[in-house]
């Protein structure tokens, strides 16, 4: 059994693995292990080594674009004498499954190149990997499995969040999709331009990249909290795989 945990910059989770299978998950908010040691035991120390124990590991790999959060969960885990290895995963460890065709490999962000690991794994490549995180990543994988690039946009709770902090009568609205695309409130209009403004986003992108030489022919692989909300709008998505980075975690682990 291995644990892998991917450390987001809004939400952190724990997935158990029995060989290739993923039996069970524990989602915390990042926030709350990126606080003080102390306070880290105080709000969710209980959680977290109740999932860790029910599953007994033998290995937990944890990873993530959050540095203070990683290094508290670390020393939180070895505080508790766990029987398991405790690994942190590095791009110089990611390294050795995958080319970085990059000047600075080190200035990707490590859970882009895990998703370009398990997209090599799932997928024949070339791939064009679309994550909907904190920002909507695209990643390129070239035919000869290269990781050689990408393009961040902002993300989509990033996008409302800006619309309400920069305007004064503009509410904080939750993401949904829209049937209609003329909103017929405020409310409705911002709903309709956000959901639909980021299907023309992802569709223009992707048929650009589509066209450049690396792309050609490449799946369009979606993962993310918010992948299968456009399940039916994008038809330029051949695969949503919501654990795309615990996949690619488990890989390093495995090997």
């Amino acid at each position: 059994m291995i644990t892998v945990v991917d450390i987001g910059n809004t939400s952190s989770l724990f997935a158990s693995f029995n060989k290739k299978v993923i039996t069970d998950k524990l989602r915390v908010e990042t926030n709350q292990l990126s606080v003080s040691k102390s306070n880290i035991e105080n709000a969710i120390t209980s959680e977290i080594i109740k999932f860790i124990e029910k599953n007994d590991p033998n290995k937990i790999i944890l990873s993530g674009v959050v540095p203070q959060a990683i290094m508290n969960l670390y020393s939180l885990l070895n505080q508790k004498k766990l029987d398991a290895e405790i690994d942190i995963i590095d791009t110089n460890k990611l390294l050795k499954f995958i080319n970085v065709d990059l000047e600075n490999p080190n200035e990707v962000g490590d859970d882009r190149i895990i998703n370009a690991i398990a997209a090599n794994h799932l997928y024949k490549p070339p791939h064009i990997i679309i994550d909907f995180g904190t920002a909507t990543t695209f990643d390129i994988v070239n035919v000869k499995k290269d990781y050689i690039g990408g393009l961040i946009c902002p993300g989509i709770n990033l996008t409302l969040k800006s619309l309400n902090d920069g305007t004064a009568l503009l509410p904080l609205i939750e993401f949904k999709k829209t049937n209609e695309i003329i909103g017929k409130s405020t409310v409705g209009a911002m709903e309709s331009g956000v959901y639909w403004g980021y299907i023309s986003l992802i569709e223009g992108i992707v048929e650009r990249l589509l066209k450049d030489n690396d792309c050609k022919n490449a799946n369009v692989v979606a993962t993310g909290g918010y992948a299968k909300v456009f399940e039916n709008d994008l038809k330029c998505i051949n695969y949503i795989e919501e654990d795309l980075t615990l996949i690619g975690l488990n890989l390093t682990a495995s090997n």
